[in-house]
Parts: structure tokens; sequence; C-alpha cells
């Protein structure tokens, strides 16, 4: 299975009345605060490195998925339930502030994601904004770059997670994303590892 973006060409002016279908959800509830986890998105093509990436529109379209389409959901959300408590949480990456080999449009999305998140804390100092990394997990995602990687040290790097055991268990990692939420021990749009926590 590829884990880059299918093509949302011609789909693009679509994107906001949709993320508002979504959120029409929720229409008729009473709520006193809503939290947006968002955590949509794909990896890259991995069998090529950043520099040899040139096609333009694949370019385009991974970002529009990646990044375009994060940050509208986040403003329709914001903007769907006034005058009640909003909680933003990214779910990020180290990726988002570590360089990885064929990993290079992943690594751009998800610095993006982090400043979009960091800046809406910085213009909306009443609404609630994380930005969590859940560590390293073993996923069809995770399985596809070990398998399609140009880059030997990535294959090996993930390699050596499974080897070693040391996948993050998916369950434990929402926990403690809760936990850090519930204790809000964190500056707002901080980056938060789940290595950084007890």
């Amino acid at each position: 299975k590829q884990w880059y973006q299918r093509r949302v060409r011609g789909k693009r002016e679509e994107i906001r009345s949709r993320c508002q279908e979504i959120m029409k959800l929720g229409d008729g509830e009473s709520f006193d605060h809503v939290t947006l986890f968002n955590n949509h998105g794909s990896m890259n093509e991995v069998d090529k490195l950043l520099a040899e990436s040139n096609d333009p529109v694949k370019f385009d379209d991974y970002m529009f998925l990646n990044v375009t389409s994060f940050q509208i959901l986040t403003c329709v959300f914001l903007n769907h339930f006034p005058a009640i408590k909003h909680t933003c949480v990214n779910i990020s990456s180290i990726c988002a502030l570590q360089a990885f080999p064929s990993m290079g449009m992943y690594c751009t999305s998800k610095a993006a994601r982090h400043m979009i998140y960091r800046c809406i804390a910085k213009e909306n100092p009443d609404v609630n904004v994380l930005n969590y990394s859940p560590g390293p997990m073993d996923t069809s995602m995770t399985q596809y770059i070990t398998q399609t990687s140009v880059d030997a040290s990535i294959k090996q790097m993930f390699s050596d997670l499974s080897a070693q055991g040391r996948w993050v268990d998916v369950d434990e990692s929402a926990k403690k994303m809760l936990t850090i939420l519930k204790d809000g021990s964190y500056e707002q749009g901080q980056h938060v590892d789940f290595f950084d926590r007890s």
C-alpha cells in the first residue's frame, strides 16, 4: 500500500464545506468545552530523496492534504463553536523538529503544522493548544517506511525499533497525552514528546 497523497485536485474549493459538515455533527448538542485532535495526513514517497521530488503537482497535492486541509479544519473548528472553551491538539512527530532522509516532505509538513499551532496559540490566548508527539509506533506507515525507504539508515532505525521492542504502545501514549492535557503543565503551543514526561 502506498502512503503518499491521493489526488485532491478539483476538490480544493470543497474543503471548507466538508470541514463544516463534520462540525455540524455536533449541532444541537450542548458543550462547555470542545477538543480537536488533529491527526489526519499521509507519508510521502520514501523511495526517493527530497532533491529528486521535482513534480510540482505531487508536491502541491501533498502539502494541500497535509498542511492546507489541517489549517482549514482547525479554522472551521474554532469558529463553529462560539463562546465556549476550545482545545486544539496537533498529533505531531519528532519529524517536526528533526530532519530524516527520504522523509523530507513529511518532515516539512509536520514542521508547518507545528508552527501553525504555535501561531494559533499566540494569536488566541483563550484557546488551549498542544503539539503532542506520541512516539514511534508499529503501524502500517512505519512498516511501509522500513520496507521502502531509499535511505539505509532510516531502514535500519525502524528495523532496530522492531528488533529491540521499542515501539510505543498506542493506548499508553494516548493516556499520557490525556494526562498532559488534564494537568496543563505545558506552555501554549509547546511541543511535548511522549518521552518528555515520565
